[in-house]
This record gives structure tokens, C-alpha cells and sequence, in this order.
């Protein structure tokens, strides 16, 4: 009897050693993101994406090109659909998990601190947030914590061969997102801080990042011959469009993000970077995510921009969280400290997951209150939330704007441009337009506004979201032909234009809107 139950106990203790909990972790993360990529509808950006996707280009106004270009491959293997797009962000998140764990094992840490890296960002409840429609943001992260990874092993051990590889992915990046030019920044601002003088030394540092600079020279020569429209837009962006946030404003609006009961932490973690003598060789990681805060707070960012170095500090909190049991030698804490995070974390994600139909959304987040503490935009409705908001309406708003076309004589037909006022709108009549016999929109913001007028003269316009006011100065007719309203989207008039004062073609430089 007595040696039964040790080898049971035996069994048990290969069983649950064979059990990996970051694999697991991230197929649960992926499968939430499938289950519920149907709930509410597109976002807008991804309408936009599909768009993008169709003009393949080395550089758009308001991102570099490989979103595009996974949009693109994404579509010609399962079609224009959600599960396309959100198939690529669910995978992003499900990835970011597991090299999350990784880094919680490059720093030292066991089984529980990469099981616990890996629980704290499936519950950290901005990252399925950013992973439930697809955008440059998944991939960002996903990638940055990539590149933080193979930094630690090149300092660590260091080869040529590392040091290419990091090149590549540096240049990579800055193709999908330009965060890397502040990650870049920071390594090597941290660098200088701690010191760390053999690894500045190295002459295959520097030929990492000339590798990153010819991945990246086709984008920054598409800036040059476009005259650096992204420079126009994010000085629009940070002007007109992103509210300005306090230090304080911006640091509450990322711990409720990333939920606030992680607090503890990825601050541990960051203080361990830090101030341990256990991590004197990666103290300057510390320093890294000190600079790249500092840097996105100075520029008056959006706080989810900060999330790629939160893998890092969870799971540095993760290992903190491990030492600090071990040194009691405490073992019940350790589900404790996984149970609040479960528990605390399943309560906010249907504010970053699309898991509860709308109706009962919009219920439960007055219960929480939660939300409504986080504004990242001018002008952000009071109903849903920014990236909830942006998911419903397209396909009823095309079919308004439809059927205000279909009712129009033929010889006006014929002539009739359909004028988007914001890129979201046009992507949606681009993709779902052909269904109720609308042609492509024209658009002037963003890339739209690069695409040009597809040599609409201007005699019959259908403006979509724009205001009486502002057509006016263009038009000598302007009639209200529709009136689109819906609960949880944007109000939006459609107004039918004539008389134009000048051709559509003089218009566009005035419409031109990089926001």
C-alpha cells in the first residue's frame, strides 16, 4: 500500500512535469481569438487593410508596408474574411505568450515563473485585446519581444551569426511598425547607461543595424519620392486626433489596460532589471524600458504604443514572483498568485474581447465603470468602447449609401463618384459595395487620398460622412439624400452633390486629410 502511493505520487509528478502550460496558454489564447472573431464585425482599419492589400506599395501614409503585404497573402489563402485577418493577430498573441516564458527562462527563471510569464499575458487583458482584430499591433508586439530575446542570448553569448539575424529582424520590424526605432533607441541609450562597452565594441552591432537599414531603404526611398507623408500624419495624429495625456493619465491608463492586479508585477520586474545582482549582465533591459516609456509619454502617444516591453517586465516579474517563494519556500502562494490573475483577468476581458453580445456589454461595462477611465481619442463615443466602437454598421451603412444610388438616373449613375470621408468607410464600400452595385469609393484621407479620384469629374457626388458645411464650399447643390443611425456606431449623413465650384481633381488637394 505504502509503495503504491509513492508511485503514484510518481506518476503524478512525470504526468503534470510533461504538462507545458505556456503551449497550453497560447492555444487557449488563439482559440478565444477564433471563437470570437465573428462576435461583433470588421474593424475598420482591417476594411481599410483589405484595401491596402489591393495597391501593394513599399510605404502607405500611415504605416510601412508589411501589413499590407500579410493582409494580402492572409486573403489569397482563405479570402476577404474575419477568420483571415484574425487568424494572423490570434497567432501573433498566441506566439508573444510563449516567447514570453522564454524570456522568463533567459533570466533565470523555472517551470512556474515561464508558466506564470506566459498566465500574466493571456490575462494582462490589452494584449487578446490588440490580438482580437488584426492590425500592425499583434505583430508588433510579437516581433519586439522576438528581437528582446535573441538581444539577451547575443549579449549573452555573442556570434556573428546572432548579430545577422537581429539585423534581420530589426529591419523587419521597422517594415511593420516604427516602434522599433524606439526600441532601437533605447537598447542603445540603456547601453551607454550600464556601461556595457564590449557590446557597443563590437563592430557586428553595427553591421546588424546596416542590415536593418537596406531591409528597410525601399520604405524610407517610398518616403522620399512621396514627400515623408507619414511625417504629415503623425504631426496631424498628435495635433488634432490623440488626447493629451498626463504622465499620471498616461501610466492609469495602461495599468487599467493591462489590468490593473499586474501592477505588482511587471513593477517587480522592472525593479529586478534594475536593482539585482542576479541581472547585473541585463540591467540594461531595465534601463530600455525606462526610455522607451519615457519616449512614448513625451511624444503624447497612445498608451497601448508602450505594450511591446510588457512582455519583458511580466515575465521579470514572473521570475521575481518564483525567487521570492523559493526563498520561503512556499508553494500555495504560487496558485494564489496564478488564481488572481485568472480570476481578476476573466472579469475585464470582455472589455478587450468581444466575448458578450452587445447589449449585454454595454450592461456589464457601466456595472464595471472601467472603460470609460481610458480615452485615447477626441471625440470617442460614451457607449463602447474606441476598439469596440469601430465594428459595427459597415455593411448597413453600404447598403444605406446603396440605396441612395440605386435610385439615381442612369446618366448620373454613370458619372457618380462615391466620396468616403474617412478610410474605414471607404474600405467597407470597397469590400462590401459590389454586393448592392456600388463602385469603389474615393477617399481623401490617408492612402485613399494617394489613390486619387479614379477621374471622377465631380458633376455627381455621393459624400459619405462629411458635413452640409464643409461639401458647400465645394458644391452649389448639396442635399441630404439619407440619414444613417445605428445604436453603437457613429451617426452618418449621406449627401448628394452637384454643381461642383471646380473639378474634382482641383478639390482633392484641399480635401486631402493625413489623420
Amino acid at each position: 500500500m505504502f509503495f503504491s502511493e509513492i508511485n503514484n505520487k510518481r506518476i503524478w509528478k512525470y504526468s503534470w512535469g510533461l504538462i507545458n502550460i505556456p503551449i497550453i496558454t497560447a492555444l487557449c489564447f488563439l482559440i478565444m481569438t477564433l471563437i470570437t472573431a465573428g462576435q461583433y464585425g470588421f474593424f475598420g482599419d482591417e476594411l481599410y487593410y483589405f484595401a491596402c492589400s489591393k495597391h501593394l506599395a513599399w510605404g502607405y501614409v500611415d504605416h510601412p508596408p508589411l501589413v499590407a503585404l500579410l493582409t494580402f497573402l492572409s486573403t489569397r489563402i482563405f479570402g476577404e474574411t474575419m477568420f483571415s485577418l484574425r487568424f494572423m493577430s490570434g497567432l501573433s498573441g498566441a506566439i508573444t505568450v510563449i516567447l514570453s516564458a522564454q524570456i522568463a527562462k533567459v533570466l533565470g527563471g523555472g517551470k512556474f515563473s515561464q508558466s506564470l510569464a506566459a498566465i500574466s499575458i493571456f490575462f494582462a487583458i490589452a494584449f487578446p485585446a490588440m490580438s482580437s482584430f488584426f492590425s500592425m499591433n499583434p505583430v508588433d508586439i510579437m516581433l519586439c519581444t522576438l528581437y528582446i530575446i535573441m538581444f539577451l542570448k547575443t549579449v549573452e553569448t555573442p556570434s556573428p551569426l546572432k548579430w545577422i539575424i537581429l539585423g534581420i529582424l530589426l529591419g523587419l520590424g521597422l517594415l511593420n511598425k516604427y516602434t522599433f526605432l524606439v526600441l532601437g533607441f533605447s537598447l542603445f541609450c540603456s547601453l551607454l547607461i550600464t556601461k556595457q562597452w564590449k557590446v557597443l565594441r563590437s563592430p557586428w552591432m553595427y553591421f546588424s543595424g546596416i542590415i536593418s537599414f537596406f531591409i528597410f531603404l525601399p520604405h524610407i526611398m517610398w518616403q522620399i519620392h512621396q514627400g515623408w507623408p507619414t511625417l504629415e500624419f503623425m504631426h496631424n495624429a498628435t495635433e488634432f486626433k490623440n488626447l493629451s495625456l498626463s504622465p499620471f493619465s498616461f501610466l492609469m491608463q495602461l495599468t487599467i489596460s493591462l489590468n490593473p492586479l499586474t501592477l505588482p508585477l511587471w513593477l517587480s520586474g522592472l525593479g529586478y532589471l534594475i536593482f539585482s545582482k542576479h541581472t547585473k549582465e541585463f540591467r540594461f533591459l531595465g534601463w530600455t524600458a525606462i526610455v522607451f516609456l519615457l519616449v512614448y509619454m513625451i511624444q503624447n502617444s497612445k498608451p497601448y504604443y508602450v505594450l511591446p516591453i510588457f512582455p519583458l517586465l511580466l515575465s521579470s516579474g514572473a521570475v521575481v514572483a518564483e525567487k521570492i517563494l523559493q526563498r520561503f519556500h512556499a508553494r500555495w502562494p504560487k496558485w494564489g498568485i496564478v488564481l488572481i490573475l485568472m480570476v481578476s483577468g476573466t472579469i475585464l476581458m470582455p472589455l478587450a474581447v468581444p466575448v458578450l453580445p452587445v447589449k449585454q456589454f454595454v450592461s456589464y461595462s457601466k456595472t464595471l465603470g472601467l472603460w470609460n477611465m481610458i480615452r485615447m481619442e477626441k471625440g470617442e463615443g460614451d457607449v463602447l468602447p474606441l476598439h469596440f466602437v469601430y465594428r459595427f454598421g459597415w455593411e448597413e451603412l453600404v447598403t444605406a449609401t446603396g440605396n441612395a444610388y440605386r435610385v439615381l438616373p442612369q446618366n448620373e449613375k454613370d458619372k457618380c463618384a462615391v466620396l468616403a470621408s474617412w478610410y474605414g468607410i471607404a474600405g467597407a464600400i470597397d469590400h462590401f459595395g459590389p454586393k448592392v452595385g456600388l463602385p469603389n469609393a474615393i477617399c481623401p484621407r490617408n492612402n485613399y487620398w494617394m489613390w486619387g479620384t479614379k477621374n471622377y469629374s465631380g458633376e455627381v457626388v455621393l459624400a459619405v460622412g462629411y458635413d452640409a458645411n464643409f461639401l458647400g464650399q465645394f458644391f452649389d447643390s448639396v442635399e441630404r439624400v439619407a440619414y444613417f443611425k445605428q445604436s453603437y456606431a457613429y451617426d452618418t449623413a449621406i449627401y448628394l452633390c452637384k454643381k461642383p465650384k471646380v473639378t474634382l481633381e482641383q478639390m482633392w488637394p484641399r480635401l486631402k486629410n493625413f489623420i
